[in-house]
């Protein structure tokens, strides 16, 4: 497991790929690349959203995720509120701005200051290695993200440049523009490190149902 030192109050990980995966975790029913999310309170919630990419909840005991094979996986913790989420942000979802539509329907509905998130950007692919055509390229650019867009060599190659992405630089400006300021970037690259963490690039054809999974879960208040 990659644990993250968020907050003694929570449990927050992600799965590499020698980890068992035998744990209770609520995950959202199908993960559509959108902006929608669902406040969970028991584990039965999920089953009222088709199509959510982030879980938030208040629930201790409840440990709430999202599955990522290269796409972002971004955790929050706000120990004042006691309120935790999992959003998973692909590129799609990234340019349609998940997370900070995620952090306003937090601060709208459960009553969260930004200030006071703990913000982890999890495992992911990294600009060295997302490359894009100039159609999604123009969509980044026109959306004002042309700074995380760069002309660069293929991966592991010295020629045939081709328009890079810094999908997780992308995430942090978003999480800075709702209010967060307490970031973690994890340095890992899923696709430069295929043998702890699944690609679905990488992966190419072999690609079928292999997820990281990052997690949350409010511990009881007796842990605090």
């Amino acid at each position: 497991m990659l644990d993250y030192d968020i907050s003694p109050s929570v449990e927050a990980f992600s799965t590499n790929i020698a980890d068992s995966t035998d744990f209770d975790v609520v995950l959202p029913l199908h993960q559509s690349h959108g902006t929608e999310s669902v406040i969970v309170n028991t584990a039965d919630d999920v089953n009222t959203t088709f199509g959510a990419d982030a879980l938030i909840t208040q629930t201790p005991g409840l440990r709430i995720g999202v599955k990522t094979a290269d796409c972002v996986p971004v955790l929050l913790h706000d120990g004042l509120t006691r309120t935790v989420a999992a959003i998973h942000s692909g590129w799609k979802g990234t340019l349609a701005d998940i997370i900070g539509t995620t952090v306003g329907r937090m601060t709208a509905e459960l009553n969260v200051d930004p200030r006071n998130i703990r913000a982890v950007i999890g495992p992911c692919i990294h600009i060295e290695a997302f490359e894009v055509g100039d159609d999604v390229r123009d969509l980044f650019h026109e959306a004002g993200f042309g700074d995380f867009c760069r002309c660069m060599p293929r991966f592991g190659t010295a020629d045939g440049e081709k328009w890079h992405i810094d999908l997780p630089g992308i995430c942090r400006c978003e999480l800075l523009r709702a209010g967060v300021r307490d970031i973690e970037v994890r340095p890992e690259c899923t696709y430069t490190l295929h043998h702890r963490f699944y690609s679905a690039r990488r992966l190419g054809p072999a690609f079928q149902k292999q997820r990281i999974l990052s997690c949350i879960m409010l511990r009881q208040k007796s842990h605090e």
